[in-house]
């Protein structure tokens, strides 16, 4: 249904003035206050009832009629406006502004606030865990993508540009909330064209005219203060700016115009970090397992052991964009190792770390003025255990230890201000006084000294009117209609006393007043009026310091991260046993011992097959690993990719031993997925990521191969396998494991000097075999397919007969007759002619068995028995 005009003479003026708000935001959902509820109408309470799991009842909005309606309690908003957004819907909150008590007619009412999927700060919206980015991206052409992205909840903000390919796939990985395009007339041809990570990412289209780059550059610099965005190292990204500039002005249209705690913009560093594509981080599962797109069973889950969420957030991020440089490596393993080495150190660190805040989403929230009291409780308290944190680490032998204790802002003057203004346990909001302690503020102590006697008058109420009256359940309440009352039942009102005054009749209950109490409610009324406005005015002073310092409890929040990640990377390191890695700047890959960081965590203690690998440009830098199905290839591909990424965020590693020579790149392309959506194969989606990977791999890369080519024909396939291996080791000479059941590719080894065959060992008992999940030099020349189906659970029949072929197809009878003959005289034969009537050699011949497929010439016999028949 489309709603009426807000000029509609028949419309009640409640809905007058929800339908003139209505028209100004079409297609975003109105939460339109009313008293202590949000209420929704139209199509929007249709829309919003099935994903809220609210019911929808009506309302009369005018002359006899009615409209839909749906409504949230006003204190729990926040969880049902997280689902609407997740649902990928935009919400207008409407506010009432005014007091409805004193209102004279209809109540006032304001849009507050606009909320998208990528602009929502709301708590409990997202994970902790997790960033919540709002991008934007700005194309020239087909060639050229620039890209920007804001987590408003922190203040986290980044710009890059380049190939468009590059930049899509950096935007896969990021995964922000939403993505903002270019669109201009009714043509979208800045759809940014990628494949969203998950369901999410939500597509808006904005504009053209929002992504002008001279505009951006004038409006990002008028707020951070500068007169150029040089000092930001982004002054050559132009697009990169441009999509800023975006991001800033859907901030302005989405009612987000306070905006202190973003106060710098960098770029994506690919010079200071590598560059993992979306299907490396897809394939070796660093943040969510593969099969069920979770969490758990991911190496963020395996490795972490942060106490605290901006250190969780860190750490993610850190997966994704490991170092490229080795000083920054070294210095976070050198605070790991100390915290390795000394355990005492280490637990109180993590004592301190347990009780931090999320100072970055808190200070977030100052920035956009939405703190609430208890949270600016939370920044003094926060501060305060940094500050511990800092003496505490002051004196530790590692670089990077000390170095955060020597970074971490003075805020001396923030925790004593808070802590002189702040009560032990401050309210969730800033409207209702009972904010600030007795000493603070000298003109609220005499506010409040002024109805102490009142209010112990009321406290004591109940006790004297029980043993003036005699009326035992005599009770002393208040609501916001009636004020204080005095309730009796009705059973006792032969013994109210005369100076009682009836207020009001209940079902089993009367209430009255006296005039003492309306004295007393008078009095404490009009100072709790001037209390309230006089501690909203204190919290805003308040409000305004904090802003003037925002800049230092950021610091101080991000400090505190980095130190919880690395305690948490210690302790991990600790509890499983990982070493510390030998960095260095040449092409060397040496693992002795290596193990799976996830799948250990998930195995009994001692029960992981470790295994080694040495890729160089002296010792091989390419290996063909052949071996069954099952054996464990995928593992260890994926083990030496995780162990590498584990080193280069300056992590202990799973191992032994291990000597990793900086990557500048991971590649993988492990496991068979489609896109079906886009019309992609199983097979296309694999040669396209192999593309990729040819066409982006260098010399210093790591390149993790498995099955390549498998979806094909098997002499397709080969070729293709076979092609790639030699593309990489002419063209590209990058350190490769290259996992593959076409067992031609060995003879590769003989060719080549830098191609080394290693297989999993297998050992065969009676008719079985058992899977070591050891490699070892050499070649494997059977896949034991048949056993991983035996395995796997194929019925006895079908084993049986799959031996049956492969010895047929092994014997050299590749023929399709030679194959029908077996089918007839193994199969058919007994079971269908059952030596009456038969079927003579020429009879079976004249057949044509040649041009058949083996189920055509089952078809074939079964005929000819009919016709003998």
């Amino acid at each position: 249904m489309t709603g009426p005009r807000d000029t509609d003479d028949s419309l009640t003026p409640l809905m007058r003035q929800y339908y003139a708000v209505k028209a100004q935001h079409p297609g975003k959902i109105l939460f339109f206050r009313m008293g202590d509820f949000y209420e929704m109408f139209g199509d929007d309470a249709v829309k919003a009832a099935p994903i809220l799991g609210i019911a929808l009842t009506s309302r009369s909005h005018g002359a006899n009629e009615r409209v839909p309606l749906a409504g949230v309690p006003y204190h729990s908003a926040d969880k049902y406006l997280a689902r609407l957004l997740a649902a990928g819907e935009k919400v207008v909150v409407v506010e009432q502004v005014e007091d409805p008590r004193t209102a004279k007619g209809l109540v006032k009412r304001e849009i507050v606030e606009i909320l998208t999927p990528g602009t929502a700060t709301i708590e409990g919206e997202a994970s902790d865990r997790q960033a919540v980015w709002l991008a934007a991206v700005c194309p020239r052409g087909d060639s050229a993508l620039g890209l920007a992205a804001l987590d408003l909840s922190t203040g986290a903000f980044l710009v890059d540009e380049g190939p468009t390919d590059e930049v899509r796939e950096r935007l896969r990985v990021l995964e922000p909330r939403e993505v903002l395009y270019p669109t201009g007339g009714e043509a979208e041809d800045g759809r940014p064209g990628f494949d969203p990570a998950n369901g999410a990412i939500h597509l808006t289209g904005f504009a053209e005219w929002n992504f002008d780059y001279r505009t951006a550059v004038r409006e990002l610099s008028e707020h951070f203060g500068t007169s150029t965005l040089d000092g930001f190292g982004i002054g050559e990204a132009r697009l990169g700016i441009a999509a800023a500039g975006a991001v800033f002005r859907y901030l302005r249209e989405n009612h987000r115009e306070r905006l202190s705690h973003i106060d710098r913009i960098v770029r994506f560093d690919t010079a200071e970090y590598m560059v993992l594509d979306y299907g490396t981080v897809r394939n070796l599962e660093l943040l969510r397992n593969l099969a069920e797109g979770t969490e758990p069973n991911s190496l963020f889950a395996a490795v972490n052991r942060c106490r605290t969420a901006p250190g969780a957030r860190r750490l993610a991020a850190a997966l994704v964009r490991p170092f490229r440089n080795k000083a920054r490596i070294e210095k976070r393993l050198s605070g790991v190792a100390e915290l390795v080495r000394d355990r005492d150190l280490a637990a109180r660190v993590r004592e301190h770390t347990q009780r931090l805040p999320d100072l970055e989403k808190i200070a977030g929230r100052l920035g956009i003025g939405k703190l609430n009291p208890r949270q600016m409780k939370a920044i003094g308290e926060g501060l305060a255990e940094c500050r511990a944190l800092g003496r505490l680490i002051a004196a530790a032998h590692s670089p990077l230890l000390t170095e955060l204790a020597a970074a971490l802002p003075d805020t001396t003057e923030i925790v004593d201000r808070l802590a002189g203004a702040l009560v032990d346990e401050p309210p969730l909001t800033h409207l209702k006084g009972d904010i600030f302690r007795r000493g603070y503020a000298p003109r609220l102590d005499a506010l409040n000294d002024g109805i102490r006697d009142a209010r112990q008058y009321i406290a004591g109420l109940a006790k004297t009117e029980r043993e003036r009256t005699g009326i035992g359940n005599l009770k002393v309440g208040f609501n916001k209609v009636f004020g204080y009352y005095i309730e009796i039942t009705k059973s006792h009102l032969g013994l109210v006393p005369p100076d009682y005054i009836r207020k009001q009749t209940l079902v089993n209950a009367e209430r009255f007043i006296t005039p003492e109490l309306k004295e007393k409610e008078d009095l404490i009324v009009s100072a709790e009026e001037k209390i309230f406005k006089l501690e909203e005015e204190l919290y805003l002073e308040l409000m305004e310091f904090l802003n003037t310092r925002i800049a230092a409890i950021k610091l101080a929040a991000e400090l505190a991260a980095e130190l919880d990640l690395v305690s948490g990377l210690a302790e991990t390191a600790v509890e499983r046993g990982y070493v510390q890695p030998e960095i260095y700047e040449d092409a060397r890959l040496r693992i002795t011992g290596g193990r799976h960081p996830v799948i250990e965590a998930v195995l009994p203690p001692g029960s992981f097959v470790a295994n080694d690998v040495t890729l160089s440009p002296d010792a091989g830098c390419i290996h063909i690993l052949t071996g069954p199905n099952m054996s464990g290839k995928s593992t260890y591909l994926r083990q030496i990719g995780l162990i590498v990424i584990l080193a280069q965020i300056g992590s202990f590693v799973p191992a032994e031993k291990a000597e990793i020579g900086l990557a500048d790149r991971v590649f993988t392309r492990v496991g068979a997925v489609d896109n079906l959506a886009r019309g992609q194969s199983t097979f296309l989606v694999e040669m396209v990521e192999t593309a990729n990977i040819l066409h982006n791999a260098t010399a210093r890369s790591l390149v993790l191969l498995d099955e390549v080519g498998r979806g094909t024909s098997t002499f397709d396939g080969l070729s293709v396998a076979w092609a790639v291996v030699e593309h990489i080791n002419e063209h590209i000479r990058a350190r490769t494991v290259f996992a593959t059941h076409y067992h031609e590719l060995t003879g590769m080894a003989e060719i080549y000097e830098s191609v080394h065959n290693y297989q999993v060992q297998v050992k065969k008992w009676e008719d079985r075999v058992v899977f070591l999940h050891h490699i070892i030099p050499g070649g494997c020349d059977d896949s034991y397919g048949i056993e991983v189906a035996r395995l796997a659970g194929l019925p006895r029949s079908a084993i049986a007969r799959a031996r049956q072929i492969l010895r047929l197809l092994e014997s050299g009878k590749f023929t399709r007759s030679e194959l029908g003959r077996g089918l007839y005289k193994e199969r058919v034969q007994p079971t269908l002619f059952d030596q009456k009537p038969s079927a003579t050699e020429e009879q079976i011949r004249a057949l044509d068995l040649d041009r058949m497929t083996p189920l055509e010439a089952l078809d074939a016999l079964r005929k000819m028995k009919e016709d003998l028949a």
